[in-house]
């Protein structure tokens, strides 16, 4: 499949041609390897295994151990990736019962128990995306030999009554969750260049079907005009509010990602003209707030609660949305510069700002290959 090289919108903005690598290694030697009280993330389980905390929470994730691999394959880190990953198969992924096949979603600090077998599908998502990437990077064939294993796990796991596959086989769009009865889903987790990617290692061409039903999904759910989309919704698009977390019908720390999944596909492979579309009216939206905030309702209005101060997460996902603007558009300048003007986040909600900051200079550098 036909790549485009994403471009370095650092380098547009201004910066040198070593900026971005220099943004990137440091914050992968705080994240990774810094100040085990106010810095890191990643700590090793033992010689051969390595997990990532959600410092806030205080509990292990798929999504972070699922970006943990997915970041230290993109920056050659091998070793490091083999420690997240022996741990990920050790702990969080199930070997019997209902949820065989998938990753638990949330496991202790305390005696890495499951404290969730359930999965989260972005965690799947990001596992076989990362071993693709791994697999190429590493010249690792067996890596590829797991990828290939969970993504057409995805797709086909047999419904056994309590769980079934991770994208609904009616509609052909990821689900919220596998455990039946959860019949809607999250934008977020709707990573269309990465359908591609796994059409691509399997052969299977219903991936490109589930890219396509994405793009269309998106275009429903993403508000016409701020482009924002919800946290959850159900599969026409319309946000959906749930009980144990009301504000689900409104922008923010999931749908911060849509941004970045939308440039990536359209960075690498120019999916669909409505992912430009789409975050040209996310970046125009913040634009016109400045300062902004990271929580709104979708047409723009108020949060339910405060909206938080522009946290490093969004500000890095809007930063990567910068992928779709043409050369020399303005936009490109402020976004860039408040992700450069960053610092690697630190203390005690380091955690999933710290990841999607790195991600977010990865995909800004255009350093995201798949």
């Amino acid at each position: 499949m036909e790549r485009l090289t994403p471009r370095d919108m650092f380098v547009e903005a201004g910066y040198g041609p070593n900026f971005a690598n220099q943004l990137i290694q440091n914050a992968y030697s705080k994240l990774f390897e810094g100040d085990p009280i106010d810095e890191r993330v990643c700590f090793d389980a033992s010689d051969d295994m390595s997990y990532i905390i959600d410092i806030g929470h205080d509990d292990i994730r798929s999504e972070g151990m699922s970006y943990g691999m997915y970041i230290t394959a993109l920056t050659g880190h091998e070793r490091q990736f083999d420690k997240l990953w022996n741990f990920s198969k050790r702990y969080l992924r199930n070997d019997d019962g209902p949820h065989v096949g998938y990753f638990g979603w949330q496991v202790s600090t305390t005696d890495f128990s499951k404290m969730d077998p359930g999965a989260a599908p972005d965690g799947e998502e990001y596992f076989a995306m990362a071993l693709l990437i791994a697999a190429e990077k590493f010249n690792r064939p067996d890596l590829k030999d797991e990828a290939v294993g969970l993504i057409n796990w995805m797709r086909n796991k047999p419904n056994n009554g309590i769980v079934g596959p991770i994208i609904d086989p009616e509609r052909n769009l990821v689900k919220f969750s596998p455990v039946l009865g959860n019949d809607f889903t999250d934008p977020s987790y709707n990573t269309i260049a990465f359908y591609r990617a796994f059409a691509e290692a399997t052969g299977d061409e219903t991936w490109l079907t589930i890219a396509n039903n994405s793009l269309e999904y998106i275009q429903k759910a993403a508000h016409p005009v701020t482009g924002l989309c919800s946290e959850y919704s159900e599969y026409d698009g319309t946000p959906r509010a749930t009980p144990w977390y009301p504000e689900s019908d409104c922008f923010s720390g999931d749908a911060w990602r849509v941004a970045m999944n939308l440039s990536l596909d359209y960075a690498l492979f120019r999916g669909h003209e409505c992912e430009k579309q789409i975050c040209e009216k996310i970046l125009n939206f913040f634009n016109s707030k400045r300062p902004y905030l990271a929580d709104y309702a979708i047409d723009g209005s108020d949060f339910p609660r405060p909206g938080r101060n522009a946290t490093p997460g969004v500000i890095a996902m809007n930063a990567a949305a910068t992928q779709v603007l043409p050369t020399d558009d303005p936009r490109i300048k402020p976004f860039v510069k408040d992700l450069a003007a960053l610092s690697v986040p630190y203390r005690f909600w380091r955690y999933y700002d710290g990841m999607l900051y790195m991600l977010g200079l990865l995909a800004t550098a255009g350093k995201i290959r798949i």
